[in-house]
């Protein structure tokens, strides 16, 4: 069992629940009777983590209820305990196939005692159309349990965003209206007919989010085929985006599922032309949107602006390197996990922002980390160990991880196989002295191996460009070539504008994420298509019983060419690594 950590207060990016790739849509909550008629189950996915809004239940065991409109694929479960920041409870998670019949234990543990926000447990997988927390005490000695907010994730992004309305183009018939498509039934009686062609069905989810493929369920989907195209666009106004064409199979009643070009959107448009069986009649019983497969960073309360880094994000399973030298080592500081974790802060290089962020701050000059590093840095190392120290910071051990290709030996010595790392953030400074080839440039995350670096992903700005770009390198661990991938705009020390770029203070979101020897990195913003890049590492080298991994996260400077009071600033509003 494993809870993935939060390590932040925002979403990946900031939304209601039920908008992310990943995130189940959950029809009803219900308990078992216990609960508080002023505090009821319905509280748990109203989107608020509010005291006030909160599902109270007294004795021992309570089981709160959550319910799926149909059956699903469960991996993680969120939740919000009340006052979970001085109590932890004793839990245990349930689920079943159906609303009735047997139930399977998914998952029991104790919460962390150390948030109020979402605690995201990864529990068995299962196929549930119910899922149970069942809480038996808690640290307070109190009778009551308090739950804030629950979340169902399907982490393999099968997760189905939530529709709220559904119209046509007036092409539709009386009798049989779009909102037909999204009421979970896809009879024929319950199905939308429009004449013409072509004819337009537009569905609208409660707000953009990441979309990578759409479900329709073809009225006599199984005697004839439609030719089609869907559309997409981020809002409710202005231009629509081509994300698909074809002609359905003519072969099931059942929802076809349609691989779209990812896209941000919050409206989706199915526009038909004409059908095999030649009816001027469109017709579709059902349609579903659905996520871009990333597994989301779950709402956190609001950042504290008054509160150290550590006490708004969970730093237990890091460390930071800062550019001075305070230890007379000769080179850059390392602030342990337990030091971090007691409310460290430097007003220079590491503190809380106005708006709760941990801000993350390095100038040209200053100490580097060892005598082979020509760039400073304040950056957070991943420490797997938890400030263990009877297990050494480097090897094949509880403190690194490995591929899943590496061999087995490896794996069952490794701190965790495999590994994702998630963040929110906004770069606020770049340098802007220096040479051409090194002025903007500032690495925001990588996984770095025992000698090289499987990726350093690079935000750029240059002086005279209004945007940055994002591009990322892998360094074989075999001696082969380095190789460059340009994700956003270009890495070019002559770069145009990148028209598509990121500007300072504009927050976007990463996805680094390792699943054997395939490397995928993501770039989100909102209300923009998802960016993706993919990189087979199968001729890299690191699958071997000896090499090891580990995640930063932060900024590295790369200009030591600049003036020596030039900087490079980014703040992290959400961050979150995890491994199988």
């Amino acid at each position: 069992m494993k809870i993935a950590k939060l390590l932040g207060a925002s979403a990946l990016l900031a939304a209601t629940s039920t908008a992310f790739a990943g995130t189940l849509n959950v029809s009803s909550a219900e308990d078992w009777g216990s609960g508080h008629s002023s505090y009821p189950a319905s509280n748990t996915i109203d989107g608020s983590t509010d005291w006030s809004s909160r599902w109270a239940a007294s004795g021992s065991p309570v089981h709160l209820q959550l319910n799926l409109n149909s059956i699903q694929r469960v991996t993680q479960v969120g939740v919000a305990w009340g006052r979970g920041d001085e109590r932890s409870y004793e839990f245990e998670i349930w689920a079943r196939a159906a609303t009735s019949g047997s139930w399977t234990k998914v998952y029991d543990d104790v919460s962390s005692g150390s948030t109020e926000g979402i605690e995201v447990y990864d529990i068995t997988d299962i196929d549930a159309q119910q899922v149970r927390v069942k809480t038996f005490s808690n640290t307070a000695g109190t009778s009551w349990t308090d739950i804030l907010e629950v979340e169902l994730y399907d982490e393999n992004g099968t997760g189905e965003l939530a529709i709220n309305t559904a119209f046509d183009d007036g092409s539709g018939h009386g009798s049989y209206p779009a909102t037909n498509v999204i009421d979970d039934n896809t009879a024929w009686a319950s199905r939308w007919a429009g004449n013409g062609s072509p004819v337009n069905l537009t569905v609208e989810l409660n707000e953009t989010s990441p979309v990578s493929q759409v479900g329709v369920a073809w009225g006599q989907g199984d005697s004839r085929s439609h030719t089609f195209e869907i559309y997409a666009r981020p809002g409710t106004s202005g231009s629509w985006t081509k994300v698909f064409d074809d002609v359905s199979s003519g072969t099931t009643n059942d929802i076809e599922v349609y691989d779209v070009t990812d896209i941000e959107a919050q409206q989706i448009r199915i526009k038909t032309f004409d059908n095999t069986a030649g009816s001027s009649w469109t017709n579709i019983t059902e349609v579903k949107v659905y996520g871009d497969g990333t597994t989301p960073i779950p709402k956190d309360p609001d950042l504290d602006p008054n509160k150290a880094p550590s006490e708004n994000f969970d730093l237990s399973r890091w460390y930071l390197s800062v550019p001075t030298d305070e230890d007379n080592s000769g080179t850059a500081d390392s602030i342990k996990e337990d030091e971090l974790n007691a409310g460290y802060e430097s007003s220079e290089y590491f503190y809380t922002a106005t708006d709760g962020g941990m801000v993350f701050k390095c100038p040209v000059d200053g100490y580097k980390t060892s005598t082979n590093t020509s760039y400073t840095r304040t950056e957070l190392r991943e420490m797997l160990r938890a400030g263990d120290t009877s297990i050494d910071t480097k090897g094949v051990n509880g403190n690194n991880w490995v591929f899943s290709s590496a061999p087995s030996s490896a794996q069952n010595s490794a701190g965790g196989v495999d590994g994702k790392l998630k963040a929110t953030l906004a770069v606020n400074y770049v340098t802007t002295t220096g040479n051409s080839s090194q002025v903007g440039r500032v690495i925001v995350g990588q996984i770095h191996a025992a000698n090289d670096e499987p990726i350093r992903l690079y935000y750029r700005k240059l002086p005279n460009n209004s945007k940055g770009s994002i591009y990322f390198a892998h360094e074989p661990g075999n001696g082969n070539s380095e190789q460059w991938y340009e994700m956003i705009g270009s890495r070019s020390d002559s770069a145009s504008n990148p028209s598509d770029g990121i500007s300072l203070n504009e927050k976007f979101s990463y996805e680094i994420d390792v699943t054997g020897n395939t490397l995928t990195v993501k770039i989100m913003r909102d209300g923009k298509p998802t960016v993706t890049e993919t990189v087979d590492m199968s001729n890299s080298g690191y699958d071997d019983s000896d090499d090891w991994m580990y995640f930063k996260a932060g900024v590295y400077n790369q200009n030591n060419s600049g003036n020596s009071n030039d900087y490079v600033q980014a703040t992290f509003y959400a961050l979150e690594n995890t491994h199988n």
